[in-house]
């Protein structure tokens, strides 16, 4: 072959591969914006529930990641009548007509891991509040749980039968109850868990407890190799660093004014800004971790206010004496 023919050879198939790659270029991108702008029923699912919001870390999930944009399920041992449900409604209505409505949304459901019957009715409504293009959930994050301080020799009984259950028969029991809303999505069940190197919480007075938490991970751990097939992602949040009794201590309410009608106000800050993150990356991150650490460092404990608390939208001439612990609450 001539070297003249050769070369011309050489330039033509130099274009033809330039035109080749220059074409599988654009169809990758044009797949990554079709994945991008994919209709909203094609989206993963944003609906989550949270086992417990009569605790003020569960309601401070609540209201955190409805701001986010999610549908949470907010359970509640009573959903009407209880200070979380008056709160969370409130919360509601005020968020309803602030300059920067939020687009998720808040479902208060009855909810409690030690009754079967009411896990049952609890799965029927939140199957009923799913619209009919929804397969199931993204996550459930278990703040449900007790805890009880006091030395073995003087605990009353039914106290380390209640932390038993509540604890570790309520993680199995949600479940138990709720798997087959997270199967479908390939979705995540997260707890709050103790640290990976089995570290439990210090302090007298928590034998019972400590035993609780231990037995929780191990149920996780295994609960983790039997979903682990079906896609279901089981999550453990390390808590180490903070108090036993701030995970399930109730919000805290109270009244600014000592005169009658007053508004009701409330504080729920037991997460850092911090931890919150740390909590959406646990939710999707697109291969979540087996453990996500909420504290930085676990030997201190943060008491940072977060943007996503329950607060005031603005103060008064009249309220700027409150106490600064004070300022981080909503009014209803």
């Amino acid at each position: 072959m001539e070297p003249m023919t050769m070369l011309v050879l050489a330039f033509q198939l130099l274009a033809l591969f330039s035109i080749a790659g220059a074409l599988l270029i654009y169809l990758i991108c044009k797949v990554r914006e079709d994945s991008k702008t994919c209709p909203p029923e094609a989206q993963p699912s944003r609906v989550v529930l949270v086992t417990s919001a009569d605790t003020a870390l569960g309601l401070q999930l609540c209201t955190h990641l409805a701001n986010k944009g999610c549908r949470v399920f907010a359970g509640m041992k009573e959903a009407h009548d209880s200070l979380p449900a008056k709160l969370l409604c409130g919360w509601m209505k005020i968020r309803e007509y602030s300059e920067e409505p939020i687009s998720g949304t808040i479902i208060p459901m009855k909810l409690d891991v030690t009754r079967e019957d009411v896990l049952r009715e609890a799965t029927v409504a939140m199957g009923a509040h799913l619209n009919a293009n929804e397969r199931g959930i993204a996550a459930v994050i278990n703040t449900s749980g007790s805890v009880f301080r006091g030395r073995v020799e003087s605990q009353d009984v039914q106290q380390w039968e209640h932390m038993l259950k509540t604890n570790i028969l309520g993680t199995l029991r949600v479940a138990k109850a709720f798997v087959a809303f997270l199967r479908p999505t390939r979705g995540r069940l997260l707890y709050l868990g103790g640290s990976s190197a089995g570290a439990t919480m210090g302090g007298d007075g928590l034998v019972a407890f400590n035993a609780s938490r231990v037995a929780v991970d191990k149920c996780a751990e295994e609960l983790r190799k039997e979903l682990q097939p079906y896609g279901v992602s089981v999550v453990a949040l390390d808590t180490c660093g903070m108090t036993a009794e701030s995970l399930y201590k109730p919000p805290v309410a109270q009244v600014m004014s000592d005169c009658a009608g007053a508004p009701t106000q409330y504080t729920a800050d037991v997460l850092s800004a911090n931890a919150l993150q740390v909590i959406e990356r646990a939710l999707w991150d697109f291969a979540p971790q087996e453990r996500y650490t909420l504290l930085s460092h676990n030997k201190y404990q943060f008491t940072l206010p977060c943007r996503s608390s329950l607060r005031v939208p603005k103060q008064t001439p009249s309220s700027e004496a409150v106490s600064p612990a004070a300022k981080n609450v909503q009014t209803v």
